[in-house]
């Protein structure tokens, strides 16, 4: 097996174990590689687990955007910035090839932070179950006000005294 290398210093990954799975971390950037499925397993199996493995790793060198293309650890393809879950401002990179996640140094807390937030204004279940039921009342109303106008409508027309032609 060769050895990965940092997509941002291109030193050496050194493997480190957390919960039973083992994610490569830089000495130099303290940036961090998942392999497919390690950033969800850790998480599943201890929700705290990004900022205390953030705080773990501390960076020796001053954070820089290298000159060069970020290539995947694994298979060395060139990894494609996306946000993590879409909306936020949180630019992690991913390999389409191996499926595989880096990390920069920080960006483990920023995301614990962004998932409490999202649970924060998760409605609970009752509440919507009452919006649910507010629509539907309110789709029937509209639908009520409706039949009640065309039947007015057609009562007016049928009222009208008809001329010969």
């Amino acid at each position: 097996m060769r050895e990965r290398l940092c997509p941002v210093c291109q030193i050496e990954l050194k493997p480190q174990v957390h919960l039973g799975v083992t994610i490569d971390v830089c000495p130099a950037c303290a940036g961090i590689w998942f392999d497919e499925g390690e950033l969800v397993r850790l998480h599943q199996l201890d929700d705290e687990v990004l900022p205390r493995i953030d705080a773990l790793y501390q960076p020796q060198v001053t954070s820089y955007d290298p000159p060069w293309e970020r290539l995947c650890p694994n298979c060395r393809q060139l990894l494609r910035p996306y946000n993590y879950l879409y909306t936020s401002n949180i630019r992690l990179d991913t390999c389409e090839q191996c499926g595989g996640v880096w990390v920069d140094n920080g960006e483990l807390e920023v995301m614990y932070r962004v998932l409490q937030d999202a649970r924060a204004a998760e409605v609970p279940p009752d509440a919507k179950a009452q919006v649910a039921i507010a629509e539907i009342e309110a789709e029937h109303r509209d639908t009520m006000d409706r039949l009640r106008f065309w039947n007015g409508l057609f009562q007016f027309l049928r009222a009208r005294p008809r001329f010969p032609i």
